[in-house]
């Protein structure tokens, strides 16, 4: 089971057939203009859509977003998690 139709299921909210039909499709698109089937027009289907296109044009770029989005959390944490710790210190005392 690959990664990228699970992350396109759970992030564009459909289920992993309908992620995988739509990055299937935009991987056999061989003209950028060309029209898109009627099941991706509108609605999860649509989101699901670009969110294959963007993934099959530019893989790199959606990994590395993918793990900003871990990483910034992690991120957040140590630098609060000292400030928490010293004012836990000087409210409470040692």
């Amino acid at each position: 089971m690959s990664l990228t139709p699970f992350l396109i299921a759970k992030l564009s909210r459909v289920d992993q057939d309908l992620a995988r039909r739509a990055l299937s499709t935009a991987r056999a698109q061989d003209v950028l203009d060309e029209s898109r089937p009627d099941d991706f027009r509108r609605g999860k289907g649509a989101r699901a859509y670009g969110m294959a296109l963007f993934v099959s044009r530019r893989p790199v770029h959606f990994y590395l977003g993918m793990f900003g989005l871990i990483l910034f959390p992690l991120y957040m944490l140590s630098r609060l998690l000292p400030v928490l710790i010293e004012w836990g210190v000087h409210a409470y005392g040692r």
